[in-house]
Protein backbone atom coordinates (compact mmCIF):
# COMPACT_ATOMS: atom_id res chain seq x y z
CA UNK A 1 0.00 0.00 0.00
CA UNK A 2 2.69 2.34 0.64
CA UNK A 3 4.31 1.79 -2.53
CA UNK A 4 1.32 2.25 -4.53
CA UNK A 5 0.91 6.07 -2.42
CA UNK A 6 4.25 6.97 -3.24
CA UNK A 7 3.20 5.91 -6.98
CA UNK A 8 0.44 7.95 -6.70
CA UNK A 9 2.69 10.72 -4.93
CA UNK A 10 4.88 11.02 -7.61
CA UNK A 11 2.34 10.97 -10.20
CA UNK A 12 0.38 14.04 -9.06
CA UNK A 13 3.44 15.98 -8.39
CA UNK A 14 4.53 15.13 -12.26
CA UNK A 15 2.05 16.34 -13.96
CA UNK A 16 1.82 19.23 -11.47
CA UNK A 17 5.24 20.31 -12.61
CA UNK A 18 4.57 19.49 -16.61
CA UNK A 19 1.00 21.36 -16.16
CA UNK A 20 2.96 24.49 -14.89
CA UNK A 21 5.47 24.52 -17.43
CA UNK A 22 3.70 26.92 -19.56
CA UNK A 23 2.89 28.80 -16.94
CA UNK A 24 6.74 29.37 -15.90
CA UNK A 25 7.68 29.70 -19.76
CA UNK A 26 5.08 32.71 -19.79
CA UNK A 27 6.37 34.14 -17.28
CA UNK A 28 10.18 34.44 -18.03
CA UNK A 29 9.13 35.48 -21.34
CA UNK A 30 7.43 38.38 -19.76
CA UNK A 31 10.58 39.22 -17.81
CA UNK A 32 12.78 38.97 -19.73
CA UNK A 33 11.03 41.31 -22.50
CA UNK A 34 10.83 43.76 -19.15
CA UNK A 35 14.38 43.92 -18.94
CA UNK A 36 14.95 44.08 -22.59
CA UNK A 37 13.01 46.89 -22.31
CA UNK A 38 15.23 48.36 -19.09
CA UNK A 39 12.51 48.10 -16.81
CA UNK A 40 13.21 46.42 -13.50
CA UNK A 41 11.10 43.38 -13.01
CA UNK A 42 11.77 43.18 -9.34
CA UNK A 43 12.05 46.69 -7.33
CA UNK A 44 15.06 47.41 -5.26
CA UNK A 45 15.56 47.96 -1.28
Amino acid sequence: MTSALLLARDCIIYSVNVWLVPVELAFNLIESELVRRGIQPYPTE
